[in-house]
């Protein structure tokens, strides 16, 4: 066999090994991918343990996950008060010709939930994560506070901890973050329906256009 020959047969065995390892590859993946999709949600939580703070904040937006969130906080005494933060419209009540910002929504849905009408205050300002914890620190120092706890929704935690901790950086206050279970998809498989995927996407986005704008 002359040496042409040999290499051809060699380029053609490597060519083998190259599809077989692909296809074991690939194989792996699938078979794991339940493990590293729950991973890559997984990487969007990071929530503090929760504690007694002096003020507790929902966030604008959910209003049903972080107003319940914040009446279940507020009834077993991790917070004197809470206030729901938010001065976007709600586009859902705009359509029934009422105005109503996210700020009461969440307001109304704690009450809802269980919490008393006397320990809910609304801060109906910022129409952005970066916006609100401008206001919230404003707020927070207005109202005497050394610790508050943030809500807002699990897949949120990470983003949101970073930006708030950037806007309090020398403040004197600590902020801990605290994640609301979302009611439209399950966290361990949010894969499995549209609005997990949407949100899991979206947050993804959102973690680097925050990274690179502020």
């Amino acid at each position: 066999m002359d040496q042409a020959a040999e290499d051809r047969k060699h380029h053609r065995r490597l060519r083998w090994w190259k599809l077989g390892f692909a296809v074991f590859f690939v194989l792996v993946l699938w078979s794991s991918r339940g493990e590293i999709l729950r991973g890559i949600g997984s990487l969007l939580i990071n929530e503090d343990g929760s504690t007694h703070v002096d003020l507790a904040y929902a966030l604008g937006g959910s209003p049903l996950e972080r107003g319940g969130e914040l009446a279940s906080l507020l009834t077993k005494g991790y917070a004197p008060l809470g206030i729901t933060t938010g001065g976007n419209p709600s586009h859902t009540m705009q359509a029934v010709g009422m105005q109503v910002l996210e700020a009461e929504l969440t307001r109304q849905a704690a009450y809802r939930a269980g919490a008393p009408a006397q320990l809910v205050d609304t801060l109906a300002r910022g129409t952005s994560t970066w916006e609100e914890a401008g206001f919230v620190l404003t707020d927070a120092h207005s109202r005497g506070a050394d610790t508050i706890m943030v809500i807002t929704t699990e897949f949120h935690t990470r983003r949101v901890g970073r930006v708030f901790r950037k806007r309090f950086k020398g403040s004197g206050v600590v902020v801990l973050v605290h994640g609301a279970r979302s009611l439209d998809y399950d966290p361990q498989r949010w894969w499995d329906t549209e609005e997990g995927l949407l949100m899991v996407n979206n947050e993804y986005v959102k973690l680097v256009y925050y990274a690179l704008k502020y």
